[in-house]
């Protein structure tokens, strides 16, 4: 195996030095070889992906959180080289969705073998490829306003704490939908497309049946009324039933899914901010090879 592994020295709360010497270790015993990128932020990971192909690498190890996940899939998506993943992010729905130890060593192993390889699907936004979901709204607002310090010190609880914050007394956004062809017009405090219902904060899925392989993405829009209203969606999200909760409503997306708000407001994908509405979304079906635990 000569895997390119690409590492974000500053996801999560662990120790970079320990990804480098579990590698060091593994060349020395001759388990693998490997090169070694560290990410900076300034980089474009989609070239830095494309260029590892080039040189012929077998396989992509993304270690970090699903933001750096997201970042090396955008160079994979349509290739035959597979995905490997070392989660180590404050978030790692991804790697938790399909069946990866969060523990460094485990997830380590499963590179060296054995596995099995895994097609799934992902979200397509023009040349650019996303994992997880997409949102735009008051998670977006929240996203952008949760600094490095506070994810790197507080985890999960600052984007919780400000999506309460920005959704209280924050006024209804105009959308403009059209949806696999159906022009839909409505006022809501989020739209959020999901590839799948695992969010990394806890290792249960609180959709069940979105899943990372199953043909189609899920669109729920959020019109909640008052804050009370936003509990039980949360409440109705908790026990997987968010389609029964009040002020949501919900469409399966098989194709794609546009979407133009007034006003103009940022997005979020997979936990980063990539831009501002209009956009346009579609299903990439199969798009991604990952490296899995055999079933």
């Amino acid at each position: 195996m000569k895997a390119y592994v690409i590492l974000n020295p500053v996801a999560g709360q662990k120790d970079p030095e320990e990804v480098k010497a579990i590698f060091q270790k593994a060349e020395k015993n001759s388990q693998l070889e490997y090169a070694l990128y560290e990410t900076t932020g300034k980089e474009d990971l989609k070239e830095v992906v494309e260029s590892a192909i080039d040189q012929g690498f077998d396989c992509i190890v993304a270690c970090g959180g699903d933001g750096t996940v997201s970042g090396v899939v955008d160079g994979l998506a349509g290739q035959e080289v597979p995905l490997s993943i070392l989660p180590r992010g404050t978030a790692n729905a991804f790697a938790t969705e399909l069946g990866i130890s969060k523990k460094l060593e485990d997830a380590f192993q499963l590179i060296v073998g054995p596995y099995q390889i895994k097609p799934v699907d992902l979200i397509q936004n023009g040349s650019r490829y996303y994992l997880l979901e997409c949102s735009v709204g008051f998670t977006s607002r929240a996203i952008a306003s949760v600094s490095r310090e506070e994810k790197n010190k507080l985890g999960w609880l600052p984007y919780i704490w400000k999506g309460i914050r920005n959704f209280i007394g924050v006024d209804d956004i105009r959308f403009n939908m059209t949806i696999d062809g159906e022009n839909v017009f409505l006022k809501a405090n989020e739209v959020s497309l999901f590839n799948t219902g695992q969010i990394g904060i806890i290792d249960e899925h609180l959709i069940n049946d979105i899943k990372l392989d199953d043909g189609r993405l899920d669109l729920y829009v959020v019109q909640s009324r008052s804050f009370w209203d936003l509990l039980a969606i949360l409440y109705y999200r908790l026990i997987s039933s968010p389609k029964k909760a009040p002020h949501i409503k919900y469409w399966q997306v098989k194709h794609s899914v546009e979407i133009i708000s007034k006003p103009v407001i940022n997005f979020q994908a997979d936990g980063d901010l990539m831009g501002n509405t209009p956009i346009k979304l579609k299903l990439a079906k199969e798009a991604l090879r990952v490296i899995v635990p055999e079933a």
